[in-house]
């Protein structure tokens, strides 16, 4: 009898241990799912490799993002595909490896510690291939270590800092302009005064030049030519410091536009095709600066183009909320002005409002490389701001923004 309850307790003892051990890993496979269920609706491009470098995890965001499905990466190591054209080890298999110390090598001056994480890293790079125009990310990357220290896998997540980078350097731009335009507005007034007293000698001395004296009288016309050329300048570079005083009135803005295109176009094989908002806002501008930018963006469209082309020049209304980060939500006008012409490279477009810089092999209107930061510190002295977007062998588009006044005063 005794045999009968020891057999029947062994009997419970043991199927509470089955059930338990059940229940551990019914415990431990329902964790894992609702971990996968958290990884894949997350809006963070995230996934996961194992200790042998294959994938585990490949959410939603990463699969909208890379435009590669689950199914296509799952258990092989085709990670860096979603990055690169060539194979490459991703921050995540450099963490896996031990490898951290390439790190400094593969990301040059983008790269640091994390400082929310123990034993996570951070790197800053930019992918030109993902997106229209490339995304730069922030992408951090673990370890996963097991509850006995040991590592198991790496996780590899992505932020889009793309606006951030563009805010920032929008910035960084604006505080250049600022302190440079500071200095060159000075210089340039100083300059304008001493070419002025130079200018009314050399005047006074063609006037005195007796008919006889040939060489002479050429000399001075030659001089005076350079003098004046030189004043030109010198008023460029205060239009550039100070954005030359604008003079703002309620303005509509198509015969400006169709008074700068029929100037820069004139006896020329560029067709422009202009689509002008019947209904486009008034602004408060000054008439002949707007004109001066729109002449400077069309000349080089004009340039871009040398065999001939079409530009398309479009005015319309827009409102505006955190679509240009450095505007206030408001009505705009705004002037798209597209050519298919060169294209500028992606390492230059933050560069193309910098004063003096020019890809121009020829001289010209605007050649000197002042056209655009002109074009710059006028649209920024009314208010509004100038962007570019360009692909090369493709074309060029700029796009400003004027804030509109409306008949009730917004």
């Amino acid at each position: 009898m005794n045999h009968y309850y020891i057999f029947i307790f062994v009997f419970v003892l043991a199927m509470a241990v089955i059930a338990s051990v059940v229940y551990t890993m019914w415990r431990v496979s329902r964790d894992e799912q609702k971990l996968l269920s958290i990884i894949h609706g997350s809006p963070i491009p995230t996934f996961v490799i194992n200790k042998d470098h294959k994938v585990i995890y490949w959410n939603r965001a990463l699969q909208t993002l890379s435009k590669i499905k689950p199914s296509e990466v799952l258990g092989t190591n085709q990670h860096w595909r979603a990055f690169y054209n060539t194979e490459r080890p991703c921050l995540a298999d450099l963490i896996l490896d031990g490898k951290t110390g390439q790190i400094a090598e593969l990301y040059p001056n983008r790269w640091s510690r994390s400082k929310l994480l123990e034993d996570a890293y951070e790197v800053t790079q930019f992918y030109p291939d993902m997106g229209e125009k490339g995304k730069w990310f922030r992408i951090t990357s673990a370890g996963l270590i097991d509850s006995g220290g040991n590592l198991f896998g790496a996780m590899e997540t992505l932020e889009d800092i793309s606006e951030q980078k563009v805010a920032q350097e929008e910035l960084l731009q604006r505080t250049k302009l600022e302190s440079l335009g500071t200095f060159a507005g000075g210089v340039a007034k100083d300059f304008d005064s001493l070419l002025t007293a130079i200018l009314r000698n050399v005047f006074l001395a063609k006037i005195s030049a007796t008919d006889e004296d040939k060489i002479l009288e050429d000399g001075l016309a030659v001089a005076e030519r350079a003098g004046l050329q030189a004043k030109e300048l010198a008023h460029r570079l205060i239009t550039f410091a100070q954005g030359g005083y604008p003079v703002r009135k309620l303005e509509n803005i198509g015969p400006v536009l169709r008074e700068a295109t029929e100037k820069v176009f004139k006896d020329s094989n560029i067709t422009c095709n202009i689509s002008i908002a019947e209904d486009l806002w008034p602004c408060e501008i000054d008439a002949a600066q707007i004109k001066q930018v729109v002449e400077n963006v069309l000349i080089n469209a004009k340039e871009a183009m040398p065999e001939g082309g079409t530009v398309d020049l479009i005015a319309e209304n827009t409102t505006v909320g955190t679509i240009i980060k450095s505007q206030g939500q408001g009505n705009y006008v705004r002037i798209i002005i597209k050519d298919n012409g060169v294209g500028i490279p992606r390492a230059n477009l933050s560069r193309i409002f910098d004063p003096y810089f020019t890809t121009k092999k020829t001289t010209g209107h605007g050649g000197i490389g002042l056209g655009l930061a002109i074009s710059d510190s006028i649209i920024k002295y009314h208010k509004g701001l100038i962007t570019v977007e360009s692909v090369v062998n493709s074309g060029t588009k700029f796009s400003i923004y004027l804030a509109a006044t409306l008949k009730n005063g917004t």
